[in-house]
């Protein structure tokens, strides 16, 4: 097909063969940063953008740097009247999407509001739903019915139907909030979303309100020790622990029988210790040495640290940073020990989710294949239909952020070919088939925050918090392609 081939095009141009340009930058927003992009599928032409500070742009891909579409300005406060001015949203926008194969209707999430726009008539939102908790992340489906999957801060995700404009759905399983959410490719029945807990769940609308299963890591790994059963239930364990993990203060008084009456049995110390000092500096006998009390300690790393400038400290925190970005690539998830823990498909939060669009439906085993990145830095290949690790490579490491926010990434191709990280202030472009760093493009100076690849074209959007949108083009070197002529022996 022409997109299969356009792709293939594009595709050399991101390896050794080809080369890529920085087609058009412009920044829409003016001074505040970008913090989510989205393109139409349906014929590609128009791209949304959300800043920091609330504040949506319709932009026409064929001429981003020329005035955009349409502006919609944040809900912000004016400080003389004290009125809102704008129909934004009042605060940064964390999930910005289109409805499949359509052109005109398309979601903003920010605060806890979640808005319906028609890029036809943008001046004011179609439909604004308050859902009483920070969103986190939004997915549209076409259904039937049209329906909005959002990720909330109090760990639930919840099914906005866009015809009525109300939730008609509350799915529960996070212990934490989940962060990114995503619908499967050939199926809409299947939602999959990924959260602080490091979980990646599997839901199904039609169901009820818990999760299928979580995918695993492990799954596919011979001879796993058996799983152990808890004397406690995982509801009872629950309660007895707090946030960090830990049994609660009274529990820990009672075991320690703070404010009863109860006498513990003494203990006998040994003589030698009773005869001991625990103290090391103490005074001697007159003849015998130093009779201080209190000695002088000795130089430490702190008394190093006080004399460093602060140039030398900030280096020396920038080592140590580096140090950990780089550890976090040797930890891999923690194990199910007991029947009732959930699986972890990542160490930390999972940060984004990924379908790779186009995907080979002549190819042999499961057509869909899901990404997942996590704050450990690490991308993993998922059959999402059973929820283990696919691909002849399938796991890779990646320098994307550590912090517990959703970043958005981007993959195209024949479903393990190509995907598209942010890392820092630049984009990198990956192998999905071995791994490899193909390219990394650096021209934003501030924090790259989302990427958007448009299909059967070559072309990658990027935008991050220095404000900028650009675009990057891929392509043929000229040798590449020539094409073959035939040669004719004559002899």
């Amino acid at each position: 097909t022409s997109a299969t081939l356009g792709m293939a095009a594009g595709e050399g141009g991101w390896r050794a063969d080809g080369e890529v340009s920085l087609g058009v930058a412009c920044q829409p927003h003016g001074g505040p940063g970008i913090s989510r992009i989205a393109v139409e599928r349906r014929i590609q032409r128009v791209v949304a953008s959300g800043a920091e500070d609330g504040s949506l742009r319709l932009l026409d891909i064929r001429s981003l740097a020329g005035p955009p579409r349409a502006a919609i300005a944040g809900c912000c406060t004016d400080g003389e009247g004290g009125g809102a001015v704008g129909k934004g949203h009042d605060g940064r926008i964390e999930a910005l999407s289109w409805l499949p194969d359509d052109n005109r209707l398309f979601v903003s999430g920010g605060g806890s509001c979640l808005k319906v726009w028609d890029a036809s008539s943008p001046s004011d939102c179609v439909l604004p739903v308050d859902l009483h908790a920070t969103i986190k992340g939004v997915a549209l489906t076409v259904g039937p019915p049209p329906v909005a999957a959002v990720a909330l801060s109090d760990c639930t995700v919840r099914l906005v139907d866009l015809r009525i404009g109300r939730a008609v759905n509350t799915m529960q399983g996070h212990t934490q909030p989940p962060l990114c959410i995503a619908w499967g490719a050939s199926n809409a029945n299947r939602l999959y979303s990924g959260g602080k807990d490091g979980t990646v769940r599997v839901w199904d609308p039609r169901m009820g309100a818990r999760s299928l299963f979580c995918f695993d890591p492990y799954g596919l790994e011979k001879d796993r020790p058996l799983l152990r059963k808890s004397e406690k239930s995982a509801e009872e364990l629950d309660k007895s622990k707090s946030a960090f993990g830990r049994v609660r203060r009274e529990e820990v008084e009672k075991l320690l029988g703070v404010g009863s009456t109860r006498v513990e049995p003494y203990h006998v110390r040994s003589f030698k210790n009773m005869l001991s000092s625990r103290t090391n500096n103490m005074g001697r006998a007159p003849g015998t040495g130093g009779g201080q009390i209190w000695s002088a300690p000795t130089s430490s790393g702190l008394a190093v640290l006080a004399d460093l400038t602060e140039q030398e400290r900030e280096q020396r925190e920038r080592w140590s940073q580096g140090c950990l970005e780089r550890e976090r690539h040797f930890l891999d998830p923690p194990r199910r020990e007991f029947e009732h823990e959930a699986s972890c498909a990542h160490r930390g939060a999972v940060i984004s989710l990924a379908v790779p669009l186009d995907g080979n439906v002549n190819r042999k085993g499961p057509r869909n294949v899901l990404l997942s990145c996590g704050v450990d830095g690490k991308i993993r290949s998922w059959d999402p239909e059973r929820g283990t690790l696919f691909g002849k490579k399938q796991v890779f490491d990646v320098e994307c952020w550590t912090q517990e926010q959703a970043l958005q990434i981007a993959a195209h191709g024949l479903s393990e070919d190509l995907c598209f990280i942010p890392e820092k202030t630049f984009l990198a472009a990956y192998c999905m088939r071995s791994g490899e760093q193909l390219c990394r493009l650096e021209a934003h100076t501030g924090t790259v925050t989302c990427a958007e690849a448009l299909t059967g074209c070559g072309r990658v959007l990027s935008a991050g918090a220095d404000g900028r949108l650009l675009c990057w083009r891929a392509a043929f070197s000229a040798a590449a392609e020539a094409p073959a002529e035939d040669v004719i022996c004559l002899d």
